[in-house]
């Protein structure tokens, strides 16, 4: 029997950029979380006595911002050195040889793949055979696994691979392959990075084939527990892989769901209920939280007026402060509208009823859809590099809808308010 971790996406001092911009945000503790989520797994390792330690891509999260970085990474390793445990590593798209100059030199027990072609790495006291290539640049968009070598018989034989598989909405494309290409390979098990979100389940479990995801969520769109997974293999077979969390902040994207009667008071409690929800989720971690207000309510005038909205959003963030100041109130989105009878409106023959309908026509026609997008590229262009970095797309179908329904709901209350 032997076990090993399968890791990825470290990130190690991950710069967490913009978190001055948020009044009152932990920017030190934020920061500091990537080191803690490795030291977590460094930590797992020595309790679980593994034999191994696998990094598919991204120990870091670019160019180091001192040598600080490598000399702390270094010492985490020697840990490992101390109980015999080996690191395999490949480099990925943030850490590519062309971005991250090794200027620190790696203990006896870290082994890292060629970037130049694949390479197999054996234990022979284990019968574990690992494949991997790292990237030698950050834009590989060559299918490295189509050349990985067959597997080693009478060997455990792992797939170490930073990819994007056939593509994410969430990530960039890098070494693009499929499924059926891992599978060919032979191998008993591949372990996948580069996409931060767990698989679960497995995308296939003969071969085993996983992304474990990030070890430390970095912001709001990296939701949920992250870490690493534990590998148990016996008479050459898997016995068990068992998920472990290693993140040290916890990210929340909760929707606080409102009724037509919810006064002011009503959503103040409600939205103290989710928070404290979260908070007891995570399990005694810092959280940080963005709240979505969402709804048709009675305090929809309250929350749209500045001076009552800020009384509510002060209050609320008291409240969080109030949680052992282990949670942290990152933005309150407001979703709200009066409550409307949408159908009698609709069927209206005055100027409300044909805004109505033109709206929801757009939204029902893709080439409306198409050409309200082509309206708005003059906006984009102005905007520059500011709508890219909140994440926004108008070629984003969905995106394109809710802003319909916002801004039909934001003129309707407005027209119905001026009544």
């Amino acid at each position: 029997m032997f076990k090993f971790i399968h890791a990825a996406d470290l990130h190690i001092d991950s710069p967490l950029r913009g978190l001055e911009a948020y009044e009152g945000a932990p920017a030190d503790q934020l920061r500091g979380a990537t080191r803690e989520a490795f030291a977590n797994i460094v930590k797992l390792a020595r309790d679980e006595a593994v034999d191994f330690l696998v990094v598919a891509g991204d120990l870091f999260d670019g160019k180091w911002p001192d040598m600080r970085t490598g000399l702390w990474t270094a010492s985490q390793f020697r840990l490992l050195e101390r109980e015999n445990i080996s690191v395999y590593l490949v480099r990925g798209n943030h850490d590519a040889e062309s971005r991250v100059r090794q200027s620190v030199s790696w203990p006896d027990n870290v082994h890292e793949f060629s970037v130049r072609k694949a390479q197999t790495l054996r234990v022979e006291s284990l019968g574990v055979a690992l494949h991997g290539q790292g990237f030698a640049k950050q834009e590989c968009q060559d299918d490295l696994a189509a050349n990985y070598p067959e597997a080693v018989k009478d060997c455990f034989n792992i797939g170490v691979l930073h990819t994007s598989l056939t593509g994410s909405s969430e990530h960039d494309t890098y070494a693009p392959t499929r499924e059926d290409v891992l599978v060919g390979r032979g191998y008993d098990y591949w372990a996948l990075g580069h996409v931060h979100q767990r698989s679960v389940p497995p995308i296939r479990t003969d071969p085993y084939i996983a992304f474990c995801g990030n070890a430390q969520g970095r912001h709001i769109r990296e939701t949920g527990e992250k870490g690493c997974l534990l590998v148990t293999v016996e008479d050459g077979e898997i016995a068990n892989v068992d998920f472990r969390a290693t993140d040290v902040a916890r990210w929340h994207l909760a929707e606080v769901a409102l009724e037509s009667s919810d006064t002011i008071a009503d959503v103040q409690a409600k939205a103290n209920d989710c928070l404290t929800a979260c908070h007891e989720s995570s399990d005694g971690r810092f959280c940080a939280v963005r709240l979505v207000l969402r709804g048709a309510c009675a305090a929809h005038r309250s929350l749209i007026s500045k001076t009552e909205r800020q009384e509510f959003l002060g209050e609320l963030r008291n409240q969080a402060n109030s949680l052992h100041d282990e949670v942290w109130l990152e933005k309150v989105a407001v979703d709200t509208s009066l409550p409307i009878d949408w159908e009698l409106l609709r069927q209206g023959s005055d100027l409300l009823g044909d805004l109505l309908r033109d709206i929801e026509a757009i939204d029902a026609d893709p080439e409306q859809l198409s050409q309200f997008s082509s309206d708005l590229s003059p906006l984009v262009d102005k905007a520059g590099l500011e709508l890219a970095d909140a994440g926004i797309k108008i070629d984003d179908t969905e995106q394109l809808r809710r802003w319909l329904h916002q801004a039909k709901t934001l003129l309707v209350g407005q027209l119905r308010e001026g009544e």
